[in-house]
């Protein structure tokens, strides 16, 4: 109770706290300023969206899960985000924020390794562009790099907490995942490393044996059965596909430490074996996972490890432990396969407060605050300012941030706030197929219904960058803006407090709860508006009475 207490006192004033990491990243623009009408169904991209056509990639599948908050508490996310090169290379890194100092800055230190590898490439990505554009006068459709990151927490209890790290980096029509897991003493703050957590030297080779016959087992159930994208001319064909594939298997699984850096123990008593991209199949395949009862490993783990992950020492059970005979031929009769998607039953709605539900921006001049990229170490900070003034705004959020920060939708709900989608990891949807513009939008919705009792009615699309395809594979309304103070660019509270209050009746207005900047200019823009009799709204309200259409984009009210 008093380490939660310390918490929230902490957070609360973190609007103006240097308390949190600053990466010396420099931020770059989201838009220009603009004051346009409504956007027709014409295939757009917003001024800060990716300025030539943009380069295909392919981004990996994120696991459907049911939200656990207890392990998430005292963590929260910490984003950095930048465009480069008039868009053609874009970067977003989110990374945890916790109680320790010490554990904040090793994973600060790898973010910034990130950022600086992205500056590195995307400089001579630019080089190169500049070099084929001066030689041949037309434009490179793959010229940038697009870097994400983002993270989950693994275990989290007083003594230990554990982070999966996944990075992904694309230098145009190819992209590579790389996940990796960090330990970490949460009294200390001391990194632990995964063979610290072994006696010996021996669980590489228990693992490399097990995860062998699972992927064995699965890549013999796929040769034996008929798929669109296995659809084999003969049985020699099949035969050297599976040899190609169990090669891939068995060089990925060598048990060395670098094929086994990302293990991650779960509360169900189960390990998770992840292995990169390309690791042990083709890159088709994305991040391939293996999942083993913790039993079949626990025997290897130090004392102190078992006492650390809560996990009681006991032999092995034969059944635990590796086969000493072959894996079967499968049976090809159809397994069933449970259905995923099927959100669970949500919760009870929250209570919410209805206060300003009567302004009708028809009548009464209005604007619409909207803050992007969240939650973040500073939401609860500004969702304090909000409520001491009476104000609403419209939050267009991110599922990867919304999952370790679940008590703050919670509570914008509550407080009578909108909840807006942002993707799930701020992916450019013009660059993903319909499958996974769809995917990055569900699984963002899936948890705030697991929140809230409803899913979103608004899409921000990342950089505000659609076409033709992310509007119809959206079916919602999406959002865009009027007015982009660029407090991204500018870290000052007054700077920005003074380009927020120019704005026209009627505006969007674009910001980011992800810098303290931001929220710390909250109360001059409160006042501001307020002086010139102007209400602070939803973009729901504000366009009142309009009915939002799916597959449309809007910018701003429209007077009648």
């Amino acid at each position: 109770m008093v380490a939660l207490f310390i918490m929230q006192v902490f957070f609360a004033g973190c609007a103006t706290s240097d308390v949190f990491p600053t990466p010396t990243a420099t931020k770059t623009p989201e838009a220009v300023n603009t004051l346009e009408p409504e956007a027709t169904h014409t295939p757009t991209l917003t001024p800060e969206a990716v300025s030539t056509p943009a380069p295909e990639a392919t981004a990996t599948a994120i696991h459907e899960e049911s939200l656990n908050t207890s392990k998430y508490d005292n963590v929260f996310v910490y984003t950095v985000e930048e465009k480069e090169n008039e868009g053609r290379s874009l970067l977003h890194v989110a990374y945890p924020v916790t109680e320790q100092g010490g554990i904040n800055a090793r994973l600060e230190e790898r973010a910034q390794e990130f950022i600086d590898e992205f500056h590195t490439i995307a400089a001579e990505q630019e080089a190169a562009y500049q070099t084929y554009l001066r030689d041949t006068g037309n434009r490179a459709i793959s010229s940038g790099a697009l870097y994400n990151q983002h993270f989950d927490v693994i275990v989290a209890n007083t003594s230990l907490i554990s982070f999966a790290i996944e990075q992904y980096r694309s230098l145009g029509n190819t992209g590579s995942t790389d996940v990796t897991v960090y330990f970490f003493d949460r009294i200390s703050g001391t990194e632990l490393t995964i063979s610290d957590l072994f006696v010996d030297e021996s669980y590489l080779t228990r693992l490399s044996t097990l995860t062998r016959e699972e992927l064995d087992r699965r890549a013999l159930i796929q040769a034996f059965t008929q798929t669109d994208e296995l659809d084999f001319s003969s049985n020699v064909a099949r035969q050297e596909w599976l040899h190609t594939q169990r090669e891939r298997i068995y060089n990925g699984t060598e048990p060395v430490e670098e094929n086994f850096d990302s293990i991650l123990f779960e509360d169900e008593g189960t390990v998770r074996v992840i292995f990169d991209r390309y690791q042990v199949g083709p890159g088709s395949d994305g991040v391939v996972e293996v999942t083993l009862p913790v039993a079949s490993i626990a025997d290897l783990l130090t004392p102190a490890a078992q006492e650390l992950l809560g996990i009681e020492a006991k032999a092995p059970t034969p059944a635990a432990l590796p086969s000493a005979t072959p894996v079967p031929t499968p049976t090809l009769t159809p397994t069933p396969i449970p259905d995923t998607q099927t959100a669970p039953p949500p919760p009870a709605q929250p209570q919410v407060v209805q206060t300003e539900s009567d302004v009708n921006c028809a009548e009464v001049p209005c604007v619409a605050l909207t803050f992007d990229d969240g939650p973040s170490v500073f939401t609860d900070g500004l969702l304090d300012l909000l409520k001491a003034r009476n104000v609403h705004a419209t939050f267009f959020v991110l599922g990867q941030s919304v999952r370790v920060q679940p008590e703050t939708i919670v509570r914008m709900k509550q407080e009578g706030h909108q909840i807006g989608n942002h993707t799930w990891d701020h992916s450019n949807l013009t660059m993903l197929p319909d499958a996974l513009i769809k995917e990055q939008i569900a699984q963002t919705d899936n948890l705030i219904i697991q929140l809230t009792g409803e899913p979103t009615q608004l899409l921000r699309p990342p950089y505000g960058a659609y076409d033709e395809y992310v509007l119809s594979a959206a079916q919602l309304p999406l959002i865009l803006w009027s007015v982009d103070p660029l407090d991204w660019k500018d870290r000052d509270a007054e700077v920005i407090a003074s380009r927020i209050s120019d704005a026209p009746v009627g505006s969007i207005i674009l910001v980011h709860d992800i810098h303290k900047t931001t929220v710390a200019a909250i109360p001059a823009v409160i006042d501001a508006f307020g002086n010139r009799g102007i209400s602070l709204v939803t973009v729901s309200q504000l366009l009142a009475p309009l009915t939002l259409v799916s597959g449309q984009a809007y910018r701003q009210r429209i007077a009648p």
